[in-house]
C-alpha cells in the first residue's frame, strides 16, 4: 500500500544539532518524549507507544533536531517494544573543561541575530566561566581597581 504524502513516523533525532534545552519534552501531548542530564550529557528518551505523531516537537525544537520519520512506525507486542533513548554529549568548556551546553550557530543567528566573534567565544564557556569572563569585563570596562 503506497504511503500517503505528508504521513508523520516515528520521530528522530539529529544529537548534532540538539540543544538539550527540553522543549520537546515539554510540548510532548503524549509524554512520548523525556530528557534528562546525566554525567554531562543530555539523554533524550522517545516511546513510539506513547507518541500521538502530531510532530509538536519537530515543530517546535529550536536547533531542528528532530524530524519525523516519513515511513509508518512498525507494529509491536510489548509496551516500551520501540522506545530508544539517544545520549547527547556536552562538549568540553573552552575555559575549565568541564561539559558544557553550547548553542548552535544557528540559533545564535536566530536568537540574536549578529553576534561578534567575542560573544561567541563567550557563549562557549560554562555558565561559571561565563559570569569570570563578563566579570572581568565589566570591571575593565568601568576602569579597573577603584
Amino acid at each position: 500500500m503506497p504511503v500517503p504524502d505528508g504521513l508523520r513516523g516515528l520521530v528522530r533525532i539529529n544529537p548534532e544539532r540538539c540543544l538539550a534545552c527540553g522543549i520537546c519534552a515539554y510540548v510532548c501531548v503524549g509524554g512520548a518524549i523525556t530528557g534528562s542530564e546525566q554525567d554531562g550529557a543530555y539523554v533524550w528518551r522517545y516511546d513510539p507507544g506513547r507518541c500521538t505523531f502530531c510532530a509538536r516537537c519537530a515543530d517546535q525544537c529550536p536547533g531542528r533536531a528532530l524530524a519525523m520519520a516519513p515511513e509508518p512506525a512498525p507494529s509491536y507486542r510489548r509496551p516500551q517494544e520501540l522506545a530508544t533513548a539517544q545520549r547527547v554529549t556536552f562538549p568540553p568548556c573552552p575555559g575549565c573543561g568541564r561539559p558544557t551546553r553550547v548553542p548552535t550557530a544557528e540559533w545564535l543567528a536566530r536568537a540574536l541575530g549578529e553576534t561578534t566573534p567575542e560573544n561567541r567565544d563567550i557563549l562557549r564557556l560554562c555558565v561559571a566561566c561565563r559570569r569570570k569572563r563578563t566579570q572581568r569585563l565589566l570591571k575593565a570596562a568601568a576602569g579597573g581597581d577603584q
